[in-house]
């Protein structure tokens, strides 16, 4: 019995020793004491692991059409990948964001076509941007071609922006506008590369981009978004231009598979350098009808001057249908038909569209 006593003694003993030792462990040792509890360290030399959010996304394309080789409108008929992208998203804390994305073309170099940090909650309900990204500016510039309910950005918006839309590298402002009326009204002012306009790498300008955005709900089950951006630098010609981009989307929903969506954006363009036409303009209008879920139709009508040539207006008339397999994965279909400009031959070509993304990091619309 009292050997019993004894071993049992000796257990509760050692017990108590080892956690005396514990809460008073040597920091060197790789231990802390925080209340009673062992906290192993981190890594040594690693203050914290970077695990960041890493999305894929691109699209390949298949396209017939029926242009001859010289005419310089014309696009390789061979099966390829348009575009790719490597996303890598990291919420570094409840304030900031930081997100940086690998630009990967078919036929051309790898490039970074984001790298930034996202501060969103700073006095007065305003927040920043630093670093290289897409800016805000009309309805489509923030998404990537792949993300967009048509093939190919509008030529209305493209030939003054770029076919991939706008990217430049700065500092972005956005704040909550007060009112009288409560009116949900946004300001985005953007001061990036004076080349964001296409304009020259080697000019010592900046590039300033301001947009106005105002949005509600509509009915009982639809939304309007109405807006204009404007942006004002250095142009392609050598020169200054303003481009001034009024947009408005109606979105009607009846039933949760049934949904209309709307969008018009027009550019006014004062370019110099082209004489009497340096006033230039386009606009563009895409309906598109979300039905059965997952399936889409739509019809893409784009007008729009020569952006830099003295004359000429085009336009172009697109129908396409488009199913989504899933949230990211999807295949389209689109007709497209350009009328001629001088000499050229009217442009007819049949585009067949797949498009993939693996995570959540670029939703398509």
């Amino acid at each position: 019995m009292n050997k019993t006593k004894f071993i049992c003694n000796s257990i509760i003993t050692g017990c108590f020793v080892l956690s005396c030792s514990a809460v008073h462990a040597d920091p060197a040792s790789g231990e802390a004491a925080d209340s009673g509890h062992i906290v192993v360290s981190a890594i040594p030399g690693v203050s914290k692991m970077f695990l960041p959010d890493i999305g894929i996304a691109g699209d390949f394309a298949y396209e017939r059409q029926n242009l001859q080789k010289n005419d310089p409108r014309y696009v390789s008929e061979q099966p390829r990948i348009r575009d790719g992208q490597v996303v890598f998203f990291e919420p570094i804390d409840p304030y900031t964001n930081a997100q940086f994305t690998i630009d990967l073309p078919e036929n051309g170099v790898a490039n970074i076509e984001e790298a930034w940090v996202y501060f969103n909650k700073l006095p007065g309900s305003t927040s920043i941007r630093v670093g290289r990204f897409i800016p805000r500016f009309g309805l489509i510039n923030a998404q990537n071609t792949f993300q967009l309910p048509m093939v190919d950005r509008p030529s209305a918006i493209a030939d003054y922006l770029s076919p991939d839309g706008l990217t430049s590298t700065g500092v972005e402002f956005n704040a909550y506008v007060p009112n009288p009326w409560d009116w949900n009204v946004k300001l985005n002012m953007n001061a990036v590369r004076g080349d964001t306009l296409n304009g020259a790498s080697d000019t010592t300008d900046l590039t300033y981009l301001a947009t106005l955005d105002y949005s509600r709900d509509l009915f009982s089950s639809g939304s309007f978004e109405s807006g204009v951006s404007v942006a004002q630098g250095p142009s392609p010609l050598g020169q200054s231009e303003t481009l001034e981009e009024p947009y408005v989307q109606f979105q009607y929903a009846p039933t949760q598979r049934k949904i209309w969506t709307w969008n018009t954006e027009a550019m006014l363009a004062e370019r110099r350098g082209l004489g009497s036409e340096d006033n230039k303009n386009g606009v563009y209008t895409f309906l598109d009808y979300n039905f059965a879920l997952r399936y889409h139709v739509g019809l893409l009508l784009d007008l729009a001057d020569q952006a830099v040539a003295p004359y000429g207006k085009r336009l172009g008339m697109g129908p396409n249908a488009t199913w989504f397999l899933s949230d990211n994965m999807r295949l389209r279909c689109q007709y497209t038909h350009s009328t001629a400009l001088g000499g050229e031959k009217p442009e007819d070509k049949v585009t067949l569209q797949a498009t993939f993304s693996l995570g959540n990091l670029k939703q398509l619309d």
